[in-house]
């Protein structure tokens, strides 16, 4: 009979051990607070503001074609001299991390910083469309290819060499 009283009491105090051992080890580190939840506006409902949520939203995303054909242009035929002013730079951006594909690009009369600049942009624009999208991929890593002089013309070659540019 003395078991059956002291069993709820043991089973009290054993829970509210734990409990505090779980809270005095939350305690210690730092708490990150869950992304908000948006919830979806339905159009039927309410059709004035679901126009309005979609501008935002679209407003918000970067203009990748625009952007990358700045960029194609801005490089133009690249046109070079020698293979020492040709470069490659990595373009886009796999889902999982990493340059999505290689560009060849000419020093001759262009300015190296502004490119690299409008490349970055252009990269950290597809990384967050591919967050916000929530896309996948192989996740294979591409190698950085070797640049050539080919007819005057900066062009990535294809095999297993890599660039030293």
């Amino acid at each position: 009979m003395r078991t059956n009283r002291l069993l709820p009491l043991l089973a009290v105090l054993v829970l509210s051990a734990c409990q505090q051992g779980q809270a005095s080890g939350t305690a210690d580190t730092e708490r990150l607070l869950p992304k908000p939840v948006v919830e979806p506006i339905d159009p039927v409902k309410d059709p004035l503001t679901a126009m309005k949520a979609r501008k935002q939203q679209m407003a918000e995303v970067a203009d990748l074609t625009s952007m990358r054909a700045e960029i194609m242009a801005l490089i133009g035929e690249a046109r070079a001299d020698n293979v020492q002013q040709c470069r490659v730079a990595g373009f886009g951006s796999k889902p999982c991390g990493g340059p999505a594909s290689y560009i060849a690009y000419s020093l001759k009369d262009k300015n190296e910083t502004v490119l690299l600049a409008l490349i970055e942009k252009y990269n950290s624009a597809a990384k967050a469309e591919n967050e916000r999208l929530g896309l996948m991929s192989d996740c294979a890593i591409v190698p950085k290819p070797a640049v050539v002089l080919e007819n005057g013309v900066c062009t990535l070659k294809t095999g297993t060499d890599t660039a030293s540019y």
